[in-house]
């Protein structure tokens, strides 16, 4: 071969010019990862530099600037038509199959908070698994609340119906059946009644996952995100005793000293 070895064939500077078919097609995962990755990071680091309401802000002009602009790059690649900023396939599924896809987008979700869990956990230890989904939680929620009160056109200080509106169309209660009512001081119940994390844990033998810290950090980001004025109870979460009928329950009421 000229000289040149096995070794030195796989060492070589290539161009990506010269990948092979199937070379090509594990580089397109890798660089679609990248754009992911990246657009995360950018926001991450918006987060840290300007704070968390300049950020979202910031994302969701991006967001609408930069999906359009996506969409029409890369849908032909995949023999996607576009109906305006919409895929056509998906403008013409009917409403029964945009909820099923809802679904698996939320479950989707979810297997990859698990999995970031799981890897932070092998890495680290429970401790600083625990830590880091509480922090991440913590971000989430806030942006999570300000996407839907965008999405449900909710304005400032608009209290606990808001928040009522806002807490049913969270991604976690898409796969999570809930219910929520109104207790005669005025305050807002929600509960969890079926929760795919804890039946999944139960039907594996193991213990109920100890939520309770992070359940506090989040529905409390979320609610105030909301509005600022409401407090968070958690009523009962694991490691709490529960009943039999539900997983946490959750108490939201007007701070009357938060004007």
């Amino acid at each position: 071969m000229n000289g040149v070895t096995m070794a030195d064939e796989k060492t070589k500077p290539v161009d990506v010019t010269e990948l092979s078919k199937d070379e090509l097609l594990r580089f397109i995962g890798v660089t679609l990862g990248d754009v992911l990755v990246h657009y995360g990071m950018w926001f991450t680091e918006a987060l840290h530099h300007q704070g968390p309401d300049l950020a979202l802000e910031m994302e969701r002009d991006v967001l609408n600037r930069y999906a359009p602009l996506a969409l029409m790059r890369l849908a032909p690649h995949f023999g996607i038509q576009m109906e305006g900023n919409v895929p056509k396939i998906l403008a013409e599924k009917s409403r029964e199959e945009l909820l099923f896809l809802a679904g698996d987008i939320a479950k989707t979700w979810l297997t990859g908070d698990g999995l970031w869990f799981q890897a932070v956990e092998a890495a680290r230890g429970m401790a600083e698994a625990k830590q880091t989904n509480d922090t991440c939680w913590s971000h989430f929620a806030k942006m999570e609340a300000f996407k839907l009160k965008g999405f449900l056109g909710i304005g400032a200080n608009e209290g606990l119906e808001a928040l009522e509106r806002a807490i049913k169309l969270r991604i976690y209660t898409i796969i999570n059946a809930h219910s929520s009512s109104w207790d005669q001081d005025g305050s807002l119940i929600f509960t969890v009644t079926e929760c795919r994390v804890q039946s999944a844990r139960r039907k594996k033998g193991l213990d109920d996952y100890p939520c309770k810290s992070a359940g506090i950090i989040e529905y409390s980001e979320f609610a105030r995100a909301v509005d600022p004025r409401i407090a968070t109870e958690c009523v009962w979460c694991p490691p709490d005793r529960i009943p039999d009928d539900a997983f946490c329950r959750w108490r939201f009421s007007i701070d009357t000293s938060q004007g």
